[in-house]
């Protein structure tokens, strides 16, 4: 029975941390497809368009032709159209173009060039006993590059 206790207080605290750990999981897979944009978009001269469904929990990337059409790409793993797991949502976006969105579609431009601000925050409801928690990741306009931050950042519109 000692055993079995001791194993309790060991393992019972790490599961609350699963959950942690596929929230940041989900944020850098996030980044990655941010960076992935970025150089994609710099090697081909190309303009990407990073869709995000706030409610629906989706993101996905778009093409931008010449001709203005738009062209969603989901052959490649990293860009296909994903959904959050089922824990984790949008809490809001923040884009230069568009401010701050709570619901609805929202998305940000990558260019050759660069990539259009925007922050992107995300909410882990905690379970019975568990608190909420937050991802924030600001991408630099600049570099495109993405930080990440393990609580809610606000974001300047």
């Amino acid at each position: 029975l000692a055993i079995l206790g001791t194993v309790a207080l060991v393992v019972i605290p790490r599961v609350g941390s699963f959950s942690a750990g596929e929230l940041k999981r989900t944020s850098r897979h996030l980044a990655g497809v941010i960076s992935h944009l970025t150089q994609e978009s710099a090697s081909t001269k190309q303009v990407y368009r990073l869709y995000f469904n706030l409610d629906s929990n989706d993101y996905w990337v778009s093409n931008v032709q010449g001709s203005g059409e738009l062209v969603t790409l989901n052959e490649n793993r990293t860009i296909k159209r994903r959904h959050l797991p089922d824990t984790i949502t949008f809490e809001d976006i923040v884009t230069a173009r568009q401010g701050k969105v709570t619901e609805g579609e929202v998305f940000a431009e990558i260019h050759p060039i660069g990539v259009e601000a925007m922050t992107i925050h995300l909410i882990e409801e905690g379970g019975e006993g568990l608190e909420r928690r937050y991802f924030t990741l600001r991408v630099n306009p600049l570099t495109g590059r993405v930080k990440a931050f393990d609580y809610y950042v606000d974001s300047v519109e």
